[in-house]
């Protein structure tokens, strides 16, 4: 299977970087701040997936739904301010990614990742990568605006197969869950979940991946 792959693509939160506790963290800051009861782990499971302020307005209680606009407003408000240290320094890079990278060059096979991080925040999501002298790597990084649609959709994954010039038939995706499973399937490339995110392995197995691995560290070994 691996000598079929001419192309690695990536998803980032939980895959390539450490950021999921960083990320329940913030969301736990931003609802206190503006006055919302705790998130349920599942609802910020969503909202990074891609969920986006849909799935906060289903957070906002009924008694409130009158402000729903000015709440949403206060929410991507403080979110700004307070993403810029969330990210800084807690989150790290996972310690199997440069290894990976550098084998993946020396292959010469060309590296993506496609996100659900608006465009407008990518810089800073990639901090950790730029710090560990990894983004040099990067052929294409696909944020959520690039595409018509966004993951479990394959459309993000099928924009960046074709700007790295590879058949998605040649195309693994790896990410942390499910959602990242059903687009690598529905693009058609090969599906390759790991343990180091968001879901676990009753939930990814689910969505039929070719493989699951405890995280990237353990790809290196298959190349």
């Amino acid at each position: 299977m691996i000598s079929e792959i001419r192309c690695a693509i990536f998803d980032l939160d939980g895959t390539l970087i450490d950021s999921v506790p960083a990320y329940f963290q913030l969301m736990a800051t931003i609802l206190e701040t503006i006055g919302l009861p705790p998130a349920p782990k599942q609802l910020v499971s969503e909202f990074m997936t891609g969920g986006g302020l849909k799935i906060i307005e289903k957070h906002i209680p009924p008694e409130l739904q009158h402000q729903k606009e000015q709440i949403i407003k206060k929410f991507m408000m403080v979110g700004r301010q307070s993403s810029q240290s969330a990210f800084k320094d807690r989150v790290r890079v996972f310690g199997g990614v440069h290894p990976l990278f550098i084998r993946l060059s020396a292959l010469k096979i060309p590296i993506g990742i496609v996100t659900s991080t608006e465009r407008a925040y990518i810089d800073r999501k990639l901090r950790p990568l730029e710090k560990a002298g990894l983004t040099k790597y990067l052929d294409a990084v696909i944020a959520i605006e690039d595409a018509p649609r966004k993951k479990p959709a394959p459309d993000p994954l099928l924009v960046c197969s074709e700007r790295l010039g590879v058949g998605v038939e040649n195309c693994i995706y790896v990410g942390d869950s499910h959602v990242d499973i059903r687009a690598a399937n529905a693009a058609g490339m090969k599906a390759i979940g790991v343990l180091s995110g968001l879901d676990d392995h009753e939930t990814l197995i689910a969505e039929k991946p070719c493989m699951i691995l405890e995280d990237v560290n353990e790809l290196v070994k298959v190349f």
